[in-house]
């Protein structure tokens, strides 16, 4: 069975209900890992976009654990 790959596309922001849908977790939990912190967020007017750039960056960046 060949796996199912997910590419997010090559753009730097992604809303945070699309970024829920694309890595399959609920809208609620995306919401709370952006107003925690967790998820590097830019806001824009009142709208939150998660910034693709910076969360690849500090997975590339992330040692193994």
């Amino acid at each position: 069975m060949t796996p199912v790959v997910h590419q997010l596309p090559a753009v730097p922001l992604m809303h945070w209900q699309a970024f829920a849908r694309s890595v399959g977790l609920d809208e609620d939990v995306v919401r709370g890992l952006c107003d925690k912190g967790h998820l590097p967020v830019l806001k824009i007017g009142k709208h939150r976009f998660v910034n693709l750039a910076v969360l690849t960056r500090t997975c590339l960046e992330a040692k193994d654990n």
